[in-house]
């Protein structure tokens, strides 16, 4: 089987021979940004929404595109069509690019931008019938200082280690707590509580990242009358929750039954949370 095709700053190479320079910002600082994507049949869902915080987290870290959106929206295609995907993750990665040694910034320099689709592999069906099991970590939730939004950056350090403590204690996701011992978000995920018919998930702020999926689901509780709000959860709410769910672009919906150990309402996924999943599927068919 011939390697996938990469885009690799207005190319396509195969896997084994993209390569970039070892002085890649990228490489040498984690400075750069990230999306991840999903195509359904061929067709990538939320694509204009996931253009809109590339942009706005470029402009906030001082990194100008070398691309245009139409251009950037183009080679996802392309992408997507040259190595024949259906169902596919594809990662758009937007680095400082080759630049001197040292941590002043060139602007005359050119970034790099990789496009890298891959068929999905999705979560086992199973998971969305049992629920998942999430570890709560304590002080943990990062910034960027300097920034009054969370962005996708390539600095995923922190999230790396707190993903692989919670995979050793049994558990599919890790979510951190800011100083305040407020809920934050998981190291891949936004996080959503239901408490007495009503979704609750963190507000946006500096340690919780504008999830694309986490966008729809507020849309179809707007669209379906459900009463939600943004706003701070504790890690009792969590406890004395009757369901939780995470999300992110790869797992959609996912609900969660068991926290640190503990069962979440009767251990089981929702009907809220089951519901929800349902509208979401329906949103990217009606798309």
């Amino acid at each position: 089987m011939n390697p996938p095709l990469i885009y690799l700053n207005g190319l396509f190479w195969p896997l084994n021979k993209a390569k970039i320079s070892v002085l890649d910002r990228g490489f040498t600082y984690g400075d750069g940004l990230f999306e991840t994507l999903r195509a359904y049949s061929s067709k990538v869902f939320r694509l204009e929404e996931h253009l809109d915080r590339l942009l706005m987290s470029s402009h906030m870290i001082f990194l100008d595109l070398p691309m245009t959106r139409n251009e950037i929206r183009s080679a996802i295609y392309a992408t997507i069509n040259i190595n024949k995907l259906m169902d596919s993750i594809i990662r758009v990665t937007v680095t400082r690019g080759e630049q001197p040694p040292g941590m002043s910034i060139n602007y005359d320099l050119s970034p790099t931008i990789v496009i890298h689709a891959r068929p999905l592999i999705p979560v086992p069906s199973t998971v969305y019938k049992t629920g998942v099991a999430i570890t709560l970590f304590k002080n943990s939730a990062t910034k960027i200082t300097g920034l009054y939004n969370q962005i996708k950056s390539c600095n995923y350090l922190s999230h790396i280690i707190l993903r692989e403590r919670s995979l050793k204690q049994g558990s599919f996701e890790g979510v951190m707590l800011d100083h305040r011992n407020n809920i934050t978000e998981g190291t891949s995920s936004n996080i959503f509580i239901i408490k007495s018919n009503e979704l609750k998930t963190p507000e946006i702020n500096e340690f919780v990242l504008s999830g694309i999926t986490r966008q729809v689901v507020l849309e179809i509780a707007v669209a379906n009358k459900i009463s939600f709000k943004e706003e701070i959860i504790n890690e009792k709410d969590i406890y004395n929750a009757d369901e939780i769910f995470i999300t992110n672009t790869g797992i959609e919906i996912l609900p969660v039954c068991t926290v640190n150990g503990q069962t979440i309402g009767d251990g089981k996924p929702g009907i809220m949370t089951k519901y929800l999943h349902k509208m979401f599927l329906k949103s990217f068919e009606e798309s």
